[in-house]
């Protein structure tokens, strides 16, 4: 069988081996999470939960945007966010116009909490800061190719990437792709693609 993990095959496939390597730079973020995580005795995922709540807008900071940004299902996400709540290190807010509908946010502690432990991937971004810039736009659009190719096959939920957004048009010129964002009215610089834009609409 043509399998990453059999060494005769893998030499002579390329494929292989980038596969094989994106699996191994998976352990490294399992390692440093769980590493930063365990101190406080804390779950990968409860962590990952905390970081997003204080980053995200209001409006994504409930169960079911939080389960789909994390690609778990919104039971798992429960019961993480139930866990934290008897941590007291998150509360429910209650939406103003609609009170079944709810937020989450933070308390003190877990604002305090969250500033501790969201360094955890720095060392992956300083490993990449030493790479060259032509290479890092290349390696980004690869990266965006491959989770556009996974939300489409249904193994990650739909992110808010650029290139599925219905305000991004894209040209051809002298053999070089150009972008242009018609709601900044802009064009777009191939670094400046986003990840996960607030204002995306699907295309």
């Amino acid at each position: 069988m043509k399998s990453i993990f059999n060494q005769k095959y893998q030499h002579d496939d390329l494929d292989a081996k980038l596969v094989l390597a994106l699996e191994r730079l998976s352990h490294v973020f399992r390692l440093l999470l769980w590493e930063q995580t365990k101190k406080y005795n804390l779950s990968p995922l409860q962590t990952q939960v905390l970081v997003y709540i204080f980053h995200q807008h209001e409006d994504e900071r409930n169960i079911t945007s939080l389960s789909q940004k994390l690609n778990v299902t919104k039971a798992t996400l429960s019961d993480a966010v139930k866990s934290l709540e008897g941590k007291k290190l998150i509360s429910k807010k209650a939406d103003k116009e609609d009170y079944r509908y709810q937020f989450l946010q933070l308390t003190k502690k877990g604002e305090d909490l969250v500033k501790k432990i969201e360094g955890w991937s720095d060392i992956v971004k300083k490993k990449i800061t030493e790479i060259s810039e032509s290479k890092k736009i290349d390696m980004y659009d690869t990266l965006l190719n491959l989770l556009i190719s996974f939300e489409q096959d249904g193994l990650l939920s739909k992110h808010k990437i650029c290139f599925t957004c219905r305000y991004l048009k894209q040209t051809t010129k002298n053999n070089k792709t150009l972008y242009f964002c018609h709601l900044l009215n802009k064009p777009l610089a191939q670094s400046e693609i986003r990840i996960d834009c607030p204002e995306h609409e699907k295309a």
